[in-house]
C-alpha cells in the first residue's frame, strides 16, 4: 500500500509540471508612442553635525560625494562659544573662488549650477587677548548642509 501511495504522488506530481497552458490573445506590440521614459530623480546628500563640540579653533572638512557638488543649500548654521561669530562655513567653488557662510544662517540656497569641489566647517572659540597668547575656550557647532553630488 505504500508502495502504491508514492508511485501514485510521483506520476501525479510528475504530470502536472509536463502541462502548458498556452496563452492566448496576447500579441507582443511595438507602440513606441505609448512608452513614457522616467528620468530618475538626482540624489540628494546631507553634511551635517549636531552641537559639535571643539575647543580654540577647529577645520572639519566635509566628505563630498563624487567630484564635486552641485545645487548646494545651507539648511542650518549655528556655534557657540566665546567670538563664534568668527566660525564659519567655507565652500571653494570649482573655478577657485571662495564663498563663506556665516553662524546664524539658515535656508540659505546657492545658485544651481555652481559646483563645489571643498566644503570646510571652521570653528573659532577662543577669549582674545592683546599681550598675551589667545586662550581657547570651549563651543559646539551645529550645521546642515544638503547637495546634489556630481559624479
Amino acid at each position: 500500500m505504500f508502495i502504491f501511495v508514492i508511485t501514485a504522488y510521483m506520476l501525479f506530481s510528475g504530470t502536472e509540471k509536463s502541462f502548458t497552458i498556452p496563452e492566448n490573445g496576447v500579441a507582443d506590440t511595438d507602440n513606441t508612442a505609448n512608452m513614457v521614459s522616467i528620468t530618475p530623480l538626482p540624489s540628494l546628500r546631507i553634511i551635517r553635525g549636531t552641537e559639535v563640540p571643539f575647543e580654540g579653533k577647529i577645520e572639519l572638512r566635509q566628505a563630498i560625494a563624487g567630484r564635486a557638488a552641485q545645487d548646494i543649500s545651507v539648511v542650518n548654521f549655528q556655534a557657540t562659544g566665546e567670538h563664534a561669530e568668527k566660525s564659519v562655513i567655507k565652500i571653494v567653488w570649482e573655478n577657485g573662488e571662495v564663498e563663506k557662510v556665516y553662524p546664524g544662517t539658515k535656508n540659505k540656497k546657492f545658485i544651481a549650477n555652481k559646483r563645489a569641489v571643498e566644503i570646510v566647517v571652521m570653528g573659532y572659540s577662543m577669549h582674545e587677548r592683546r599681550l598675551f597668547k589667545d586662550s581657547s575656550r570651549k563651543g559646539t557647532l551645529t550645521w546642515e548642509i544638503r547637495y546634489e553630488p556630481i559624479e
